[in-house]
Order: C-alpha cells, then sequence, then structure tokens
C-alpha cells in the first residue's frame, strides 16, 4: 500500500476554516432530527462530528482534559475503525487530518 509521509496538522492548521462550534453544533442536531431512528449515518456525519468532539474539548485542554477529551478520543476511534486506516496514531490527529483533507477542497 502506498503511504504518503506527510507531517500530521496541528489543530489549528486542520480548523481553520471550519464553521463555529455552535454551527456545527446546529449541523449535527439538524442533521439527527431529520432521520427517522435506526438509520445508517455516511462517513462524513460521523466525521463532522469527530471533528466538533475535537474542537469542544481543545477547549478544555490542557487545564482540565476529562470527559469532553474521553468523548473526542471515543469518536475518533468510531471515525478509526469505519475508515480502517492504515496508520497508526493518535485518534484525535487522525480526526484532523482527515478533517482538513475533506474540508478543504468540499463545501460543507
Amino acid at each position: 500500500m502506498f503511504k504518503v509521509r506527510t507531517p500530521w496538522l496541528t489543530a489549528e492548521q486542520a480548523y481553520a476554516d471550519a464553521p463555529s462550534i455552535l454551527s456545527e453544533i446546529g449541523w449535527t442536531a439538524r442533521t439527527l432530527a431529520a432521520l427517522e431512528c435506526f438509520t445508517a449515518l455516511d462517513r462524513n456525519f460521523y466525521l463532522r462530528k469527530a471533528a466538533l468532539l475535537d474542537r469542544i474539548a481543545l477547549l478544555d485542554e490542557p487545564d482540565a482534559p476529562g470527559d469532553v477529551t474521553d468523548t473526542a478520543v471515543a469518536a475518533a476511534v468510531y471515525l478509526m475503525n469505519l475508515d480502517q486506516p492504515d496508520v497508526t496514531c493518535d485518534p484525535r490527529d487522525y480526526v484532523r487530518r482527515q478533517y482538513a483533507l475533506s474540508f478543504t477542497t468540499n463545501d460543507q
């Protein structure tokens, strides 16, 4: 498998052009509210949710990592399990890279 050896992005780089946290919370809520129960969600939903939770956790860090950080890690691990990447890294770094790759070239 071809592996690209590029440095991981910082959170600031990955989320530089991201919508506000409040906007993303609204998008997540609207998306879920519009669906019937047990509707399968696509990767885009889980990527945006993981990025949102990562950004919220960053507000608490490094002063008081805790439940929010744990939730961000869990969402990132879930995304990695969906993607099955051939990479070993911090799950939140993976979310940041995937977010930047997905949303710097595509509309949200």
